[in-house]
Parts: structure tokens; sequence; C-alpha cells
């Protein structure tokens, strides 16, 4: 049943309705069961997609562009994807495994510039209509929730749009931006008009920001932009990270407390209008704690109200300590500033490395340790998100996806057991759209003949997936949506495994993560370092399930894998529940009759003997 949604979006919060529209959606009470995928409304589909042909990976040039030129100037502005071409792909996704949908901002940005990432909002309470509309989003959610599906809005409360300019006080002329001072606030010269222009009065809905609330100049710090983006304290309220400008981008004055109250209000409207079941917070580490721990109290208790009794509130935080404090694990939900964080300081380097074998894995996992508070903290799975690639890739000095620059045989099987780590070790996976297509986005693909400056890199980790002006791989008029690809099969196959209402899937959504030893070549067993096998287990209770990785991209790897023989004792068999060298087939409908033995050292130790090819995998169960 569809839910109508009214089709005027509310100019102030005296127009608020925060009654539920239809049926409210419960919140699971694990997000560590979930898999999620992020989206780029403008880059992922149009639902034009069988007008199309489909990209071949086997022939990779043959829709390459012929324009690099037009192709590059495509990537900085809106390319045409839509909430209702992200409905039309759901099966596709499905089939993936995925079972969560965080989807980047389609709230309204400006029509006079290409802020298509969306974090840009002009209007906090109405859809860009190049995304499409209100009922579009709520449209795309119902049908997610049909299938089981849950989906977490990317939201924006640090700031808003480039929608107002500084007055002349320092250059003499009206700036749309200027470098950051601690006091006095700038002056204010007026606001943008819908076509750009400095107008003293918001006339239009085009014009300035909206709701109502925050066209009240106390609703702005007006501080200029951001120049020193660190601090040797990273909890100041008083940073400068916190109190400027993200670029152009101007800051919202969390302390003042009308301010404070629209934004909740607003996005309080948001869960009521679309039944959305959690929130990924943008830019949270420029949010001062108590700020952040006010929206998320005031957003969290909202949403009990309405019956959605786990809202799940994300922050994006690039700082390890940050992110410690501002979840708050042994404090009272009082404390508590966010329920997760987006795991991409360095983390996303650190799996990259581990799935390559350019880093020892240990690098990676030595997190799963049982041995402190923190580490035990995060063997829960439940306080962080896991992340390969995303939009920003902000842990790189250099933006580039993990297939960036990956000429391997079986490059394919090594992305998709890079993402198959994220899946078989704790914590909320989050798989990027286009990644289980190895999408290979990187700014090498700039041409500094063409554009002489660096500038603009995201765009190139946030290529079209439908067949739009700026396609993966430098190509244009061609769709990426293949569920036969050689990624995309594994990657399902692994999810499958997880998802499973077994004793295997609940093994590797819940279990604990124990890194293995192995012995190769004779030498003694320890953990083994990069490019060779890497093992691990899931254990719950009285179950064990045994991944092994060959971290060595280029030449096949054997090795004796410990396991766990109070669980697995010698003589007994481990089931093949996944090979990365298996057929099609194979991966689509798993055989049932294939078995590993368990074998004794002299001195009692259990292991399995494995050879894998290179970049292959096995799970054992």
């Amino acid at each position: 049943m569809i839910t109508k949604i009214e089709n005027a979006p509310p100019r102030d919060l005296s127009q608020l309705n925060l009654e539920p529209r239809g049926q409210v959606f419960p919140s699971p009470m694990l997000w560590k069961n979930h898999v999620f995928y992020q989206i780029l409304p403008d880059r992922f589909s149009d639902g034009r997609e069988t007008e199309r042909p489909m990209f071949d990976y086997r022939h990779p040039e043959q829709y390459r562009t012929q324009d690099k030129r037009a192709w590059m100037s495509a990537g900085l502005r809106f390319t045409g994807g839509t909430l209702q071409g992200i409905r039309s792909k759901l099966d596709y996704l499905q089939e993936l495994g995925i079972t969560g949908l965080w989807l980047n901002p389609a709230f309204k940005q400006r029509f006079d510039l290409q802020t298509y990432h969306g974090y840009a909002i002009q209007n906090f309470l109405d859809i860009d209509p190049r995304f499409g509309s209100v009922q579009d989003l709520r449209d795309l959610i119902d049908d997610a929730h049909d299938r089981g599906m849950v989906v977490v809005l990317d939201v924006v409360i640090d700031h808003t749009g480039n929608n107002w300019f500084y007055g002349p006080d320092l250059t003499g002329i009206i700036e749309e931006s200027l470098p950051y001072r601690y006091d006095p606030p700038y002056s204010f010269a007026g606001w943008r008009s819908g076509t750009g222009q400095c107008t003293p009065e918001i006339q239009t809905l085009e014009d300035g920001c909206w709701p109502q609330e925050l066209q009240s100049l106390d609703a702005y710090n007006r501080r200029g932009a951001i120049v020193n983006w660190s601090n040797p304290d990273p909890m100041d309220p008083n940073a400068e990270f916190r109190r400027g400008d993200f670029f152009d981008l101007k800051k919202l004055n969390g302390y003042h407390k009308a301010t404070m109250d629209a934004i909740i209000r607003c996005y309080q409207y948001w869960i009521a209008v679309t039944d959305c079941d959690g929130f990924r917070i943008d830019a949270a580490k420029h949010i001062p704690k108590d700020i952040c721990a006010e929206f998320s109290f005031a957003i969290f208790r909202f949403a009990q109200s309405i019956g959605k009794e786990n809202f799940l509130l994300v922050g994006e935080i690039t700082d390890n300590l940050m992110s410690f404090n501002y979840l708050s694990l042994f404090g009272s939900i009082f404390d508590r500033a966010l329920t997760a964080v987006l795991d991409i300081n360095n983390s996303p380097n650190l799996m990259a490395g581990a799935a390559r074998g350019t880093l020892n894995p240990m690098d990676f996992f030595h997190r799963y340790r049982t041995d402190t508070d923190l580490t035990r903290y995060i063997q829960t799975g439940r306080v962080h998100v896991s992340i390969l690639d995303d939009h920003d890739m902000s842990c790189k000095s250099h933006k580039e996806r993990f297939a960036a620059n990956n000429s391997t045989p079986n490059r394919y099987w090594q992305s998709a057991h890079a993402v198959a780590i994220q899946l078989l070790t704790p914590g909320i996976p989050c798989i990027y759209y286009g990644t289980e297509q190895a999408f290979d986005g990187n700014e090498g693909y700039h041409d500094y003949s063409i554009e002489p400056s660096r500038f603009g890199e995201d765009r190139y980790i946030r290529e079209d997936m439908f067949g739009g002006p700026f396609g993966a791989f430098e190509t244009t008029g061609c769709h990426f949506f293949n569920p036969e690809h050689p990624t995309y099969l594994r990657i399902a196959a692994i999810a499958r495994l997880r998802k499973g209402d077994d004793s295997i899937g609940r093994a590797l959504r819940l279990g604990v993560c124990y890194p293995r030893e192995t012995s190769f070549c004779g030498y003694p067993f320890q953990i083994p370092g990069a490019g060779e096998l890497f093992g691990w287990s899931r254990v719950l209770a009285y179950h064990e399930v045994v991944m092994v990785l060959n971290t060595h991209g280029l030449e096949a790897r054997g090795a004796d894998i410990t396991v766990d023989d109070n669980l697995t004792p010698p003589g007994s068999k481990l089931r093949v529940l996944y090979r990365a060298d298996w057929t099609d087939k194979q991966l689509k409908h798993p055989p049932t009759d294939e078995f590993i033995p368990v074998e004794q050292t002299s001195e009692g130790r259990a292991y399995v003997r494995l050879t894998l090819p290179p970049a292959g995998m096995i799970i054992l169960g």
C-alpha cells in the first residue's frame, strides 16, 4: 500500500506535523546483523538502464569516452541519478545480500550550484527535485521495508549550503567565503538568491535558506572558513574546526537554542514522513560533543516514542580518540553522542593492505584482541561500521578505491575478498556502490593537461553506475548492473552465508573473532606475515567457522591452519562453505559434499592443510 505524503514542504516549524505517516517499521535489535550499501543518489541509477548496453569487464575499452574533457567536467556536476532509480535496483541489491541502505543526502540543494553530493542543503524540509520528491523517498523506504531492508539517511547538522554572502569588512567586497577568525563574527552582506546573486531579502523558496527559523543571523557562527583542521585537544569545543565554515558551507551555531531546536525538529519531521531507520551524521568531528549529544538524544527519544526503539545514529569521525569519547562506551545514554561510528580513520588502509598482502594482516586484526576493554567492545561489533571504500576516502592522501591500479590476474577475487573481511569480522559492514563491480576510481584518471590544478578529486571515486556522462572506467553510455560479475557473485555467495538463520550464519554475525596460527614449510606455528595464507575463526558457543585467505595476489600459497581442537577435533571434517575458484553455478548453488579433514600434529594441535590459488579464499564450517 502506498503511503501518501503531502506535496508542499513546510516553510517553518509551526507547519511541521510530527505524526508518523502510515505504518512504523520497527528497529532491528542488532544492527550488526545487517549488511549496508552506500549510495550517492546522483550517481547510482536513473531507472533507465534497460535503454543502455551493459559494460563488459572483459572489454573495458568498448565504451570508453572519446571526449576526456567532457567526461572530467561531468564529474563535477549533477549527472541524473534519482530516488526512483534506486528503488528500481532493490532486486539487484537484495541478490547481492544487501539488507540495509545508506543514502547520501537527497535534501534540496541550490539550483545555481552543482553540489551533487547533497551536503550543501538549501532547504532542510524538502527533497531536491533533481533526485525526485518526498513521495519518491517514502516509496523507496516502504519498498525496502517490504523486503526486510532498513534505510539510513545521511543528515547534515553542522552546516548549511552556501546560502549567504559575507560583508566587505575584510576585503572591501562581498565574498562567498573568508578565512577563519576567532572573533568578532564577520558581517553579513545578504542572502544568495536562486540565481546566485546577493539579495537583502528572501523572496522565494529558492533564495537563502529554509525553513524560516534558519533565516536569522544568530543561526550562524560567521567566523569564516576553517584553515587549521587540527587541534592539540581533539575535544576542545572552541577548536577552529568546530567553529568555522566547512569551506564555503556556512557553519550553524549549535549553541543558539532556537537554531538547535529547529535542526532537531527538521530531522524528527523526516523520521515521521519517511519512516527511515537511522541517521548517518555528517561531519560529526566538527560538532562539539555536547551539541552532538543533544541532537542524538532528542532524535533517539523521538524515534522511540513512535515505535523505533533502536534508531541508529552513526557519526563520521576521522579520529580514534574522538570516536571513543563521542561513543561514551562506559557512560550513560545521557553522555552518548553517537551509537556507532564509521571506522574510517585508518582501518580501510589496513584492511586493504591485509587483503592485498602489502601489510601484515595483524595490523588490521589486532583490534580483535580480547585483552583490553576497548578491543573487547570492538569484538561485540555493535559500535563501528566497517568501511573499505566510501565517497570521501579521507584516510588516503590521494583518492582511490580498493580496486584502483590492480592488474593481478585474480583482481576480481581480491576485490570480493576485501569485502569478505568486512562481512566476516565483527562490525556493521557497509559496501560502497560499485565496489561489487570492482570500480577502480582514482585520481590517476585526472588529466592535468585539461585541468592543470588538483581540484574536485573526490569526483573520481563517485562514478556514474547507470550509464551517465561520468561512467566508471572513463566510460559514458553504459551501465554496470551486472549480477554475473565475478566480484558480485563472490560477495553474494559470502553474504548469503552470513545472513543464514543457522549456526553458520549466527557464528559469522555474532561469534568471537580469533586470528589463527599457521605453519608452512615445516616452520613452527605462528601468526603469518604479509603475502601468506591468513586464517581466522568466528566462534559462537559450540560452533566454529574458519576463513582462510591467500593474501598473495600472484602466487599460490599453502599452510596448515590451526582450528579449535575442542570444537573441531582431529579426525572430524569441516565442510567447504565457499571457495573462490568455484564455478558461477557453484557460487549460486554451493555443493554440499566437499570436506576438509582435521588433522593433528605430534604435539596435539588440530589443523587443516590447505593450498589456495592467488587471492583465493575458502570458508569452512
